[in-house]
């Protein structure tokens, strides 16, 4: 039997004559007046109403489908209407979400309106069990799992799930054009590098012509190699593994490397395994002017446009760089793959020395900290300013975010792993403060506190997820996407986890939510900041909060030991750099001291 591929509603559509008449119906006048005053006989004929009771049914059935579609629209108006329907009493209230109901039927759908307004129960149901209940959340379903979106959905099947995208399309005045991502591509084949044809690819691209691999390296070892690496490249790929466990680290070691292995073939003309000490050297030169043919904008690592340089390396960078190379050189040494280390006799740049080692500029003063996280501040603001619900969803996850950060002083890769059944009330503070074990640095479990102010931001974020944040045993992250982008990689990250409840952010995409939601708080005028507040509050991150949070601390006179704890600390020396940074502290004590 041939798929029924019918998934909306049938919607009638009515007169303005249709609207009057039920107006004057529900306040009770009699129907052949309402015939004579709204319709002629051409019109009672067309509409099969040309006796009394069958005008009379018609607006009965009006009245039904509109209530109907009142209910679907504002679940808590229907049992106010269903009454007035059993008392045939119509408030000037009840009449009016009536025909708010009917104004809705005659528009266009909206990206808010919920599918049981316009599709058939069945396909509503159907979708439900992914947990798409609104048009919007079903456009992005679509644009997120691409080509076969529907086949995890039960008793869907391809008729139907085409009969949605049409709908969806030709309602794209009001819902924006559908999205429909293609199929992801096989992997690109790997491209061989030669000095005569520089290519520029990254790491994962790479291979390398036979007499440029460093299988015959000069500074190749004569003893056994204790890695299974025939040649360089295959050396950086194991090196590389040691810190599959350290995305971060991973990406940054990465980075350097392919850049250096880059250039040893288009530089230099010869493998990584046969660099001496003036080689180093000329490198440690490139890095502070790259040729500009290797700079380039930020661009996917799968493009044509991907360059290994942003510009030119600032001196900590180049130092950096330097660093990750040496400790590179000393494992190929260790491991027996290289004979010896050219870079020991290369010194790192010199770099200027901060009085105050770590970046703690961009911490928040107390006084702004203290707008934005108090009640009704300015974050609570934010989240009542939202055009939409969407928006207002969107706030309140940076809210949630902020206030876990601010007050926990956890770093975002700690805050986008933190989970819900790792917090608790702390037994006899009555709810007023709350522990949470996070997993840090060096993979060291800690714990932190919370307020209760923070508790109640995570707790409406989860509100907004519809899950229940009452239980202490749930799996879920405690922060975790409202919205997931229709790109490739959100595609391949989530597609798997769309049906998981709670499934959490990565660092950087939690990097990404808040300053995306910073940046609009910097920009709303309605917001009361000046605009140094709102310069500050725009180029913050994350990471600016945990230093506001050791900050503030440190001139609180939270002792040292404590604040070492909780952040996570290896050295006491890294935390008293909080005590040394406090502005306000120095200032008044320096004040004392001329006094």
């Amino acid at each position: 039997m041939a798929q029924n591929t019918v998934v909306e509603r049938a919607l009638p559509r009515y007169t303005r004559a249709d609207f009057a008449a039920l107006r004057g119906w529900l306040n009770k006048l009699p129907v052949e007046r309402l015939a004579a005053l709204y319709y002629t006989e051409d019109d009672l004929e067309a509409l099969g109403c040309t006796a009394p009771g069958a005008l009379e049914a018609r607006l009965a059935l009006m009245r039904d489908h509109l209530i109907e579609r009142a209910s679907l629209t504002n679940p808590r108006l229907a049992e106010g209407l269903r009454e007035a329907r059993r008392s045939a009493r119509w408030s000037a209230v009840a009449m009016r979400y009536l025909f708010d109901a009917a104004e809705f039927a005659s528009r266009e759908p909206q990206s808010t309106d919920a599918l049981t307004a316009w599709l058939k129960p069945r396909i509503s149901r159907h979708l439900a069990h992914e947990g798409v209940r609104a048009v919007s959340e079903l456009k992005n379903l679509i644009e997120v799992r691409g080509p076969g979106w529907w086949r995890p959905v039960p008793r869907l099947g391809a008729g139907k799930a085409a009969a949605l995208e049409r709908w969806l399309r030709h309602h794209e005045k009001t819902l924006g054009p559908l999205a429909v991502p293609v199929a992801p591509t096989r992997a690109q084949p790997p491209i061989v590098l030669r000095p005569d044809e520089p290519i520029l690819v990254p790491l994962e691209r790479m291979a390398l012509a036979h007499e440029l691999d460093g299988r015959h390296g000069v500074n190749r070892a004569a003893a056994l190699s204790l890695i299974a690496a025939d040649n360089d490249l295959e050396a950086v790929q194991a090196f590389l593994v040691k810190y599959r466990g350290q995305a971060k680290t991973q990406r940054a070691y990465q980075k350097e490397l392919e850049r250096f292995l880059l250039w040893c073939l288009y530089a230099r003309h010869k493998p990584l395994s046969s660099v001496l000490v003036d080689d180093c050297e000329a490198y440690k030169t490139f890095l502070a002017a790259p040729d500009p043919a290797w700079c380039g904008k930020k661009a996917g690592r799968h493009t044509v446009y991907w360059r290994p340089f942003g510009g030119p390396l600032s001196p900590e960078s180049q130092r950096y760089a330097i660093t990750v190379l040496k400790t590179f050189f000393a494992w190929l040494i260790d491991v027996r793959y290289l004979g010896g280390n050219p870079w020991v006799a290369v010194g790192a740049p010199l770099v200027e020395q901060r009085s105050v080692a770590l970046r703690l500029d961009k911490a928040l003063p107390e006084d702004l900290w203290t707008r934005c996280a108090r009640e009704g501040g300015l974050l609570d603001e934010a989240c009542e300013m939202g055009p939409d619900e969407d928006a207002r969803r969107q706030a309140r996850l940076v809210r949630a975010a902020l206030l876990l950060i601010g007050h926990a002083g956890i770093r975002r890769e700690e805050a986008a792993r933190a989970q819900r059944r790792h917090l608790k009330p702390l037994p006899g503070q009555a709810g007023a403060l709350w522990e949470l074990e996070v997993l840090g640095k060096r993979r060291k479990w800690r714990t932190v506190f919370l307020p209760v102010r923070a508790i109640e931001a995570l707790a409406a974020h989860w509100a907004d997820r519809e899950e229940d944040f009452a239980a202490a045993d749930h799996a879920g992250a405690l922060l975790s996407p409202l919205i997931i982008p229709s790109t490739p990689a959100a595609r391949d990250k989530h597609l798997d986890k769309l049906d998981a409840p709670g499934a959490g952010f990565s660092p950087d995409g939690l990097y990404r939510c808040l300053k995306t939601g910073l940046t609009r708080i910097a920009a709303d005028t309605r917001l009361t900041l000046d605009d140094s507040e709102r310069a500050l509050l725009k180029r913050a991150g994350p990471h600016a909060f945990r230093h506001t949070f050791g900050t503030l601390a440190a001139a609180h006179a939270l002792p040292l030991d404590v604040l070492q704890r909780v952040m996570g600390h290896a050295s006491l020396q890294t935390t008293s750099i909080y005590v040394q940074a406090e502005r306000r502290r120095s200032i008044e004590e320096m004040g004392k001291f001329f006094r």
